[in-house]
């Protein structure tokens, strides 16, 4: 009778965990199989095709016919808090594959972002995903 107990205990507790949003988690398609994800903290939203390609914390991202674009606040590590004083800027060649195979570009500052958009010919690059950056934790 105690392991039913126990059984039970623990199966309650991890539906209530579960409902409370601690295994919480979403995604947007930017394009084909690129996405931007988040698991348990929206802190966490990097990202993905197949695998992580920018990590967290992803708070644009958009593409065009040929490539991804991102902007990223990292995360300062010791705290997982969002570092709001600094911008990557990623691009990403796209691809028809699993994983990616092409060409990764980042972190680049605005500048560089700036100048290596013009060598790719990338005309206006438009961030359609949007996420906020004042999270409360």
């Amino acid at each position: 009778m105690r392991q039913i107990t126990k059984f039970l205990i623990f199966l309650v507790t991890i539906l209530t965990l579960k409902s409370c949003g601690l295994f919480d988690s979403g995604s947007d398609t930017i394009i084909d199989d690129y996405e931007v994800t988040w698991i348990d903290l929206h802190e966490e939203r990097a990202l993905y095709k197949g695998e992580q390609l920018v990590p967290p914390y992803v708070f644009e991202a958009g593409h065009d016919e040929k490539y991804i674009f991102a902007k990223q606040h990292p995360l300062i590590e010791t705290d997982d808090i969002i570092d709001l004083k600094t911008t990557n800027f990623y691009i990403i060649e796209r691809t028809n594959e699993i994983f990616q195979d092409k060409k990764t570009y980042g972190p680049l500052s605005e500048k560089q972002f700036r100048k290596l958009c013009n060598e790719l010919g990338i005309k206006n690059p438009e961030f359609e995903l949007t996420y906020p950056t004042n999270l409360k934790w």
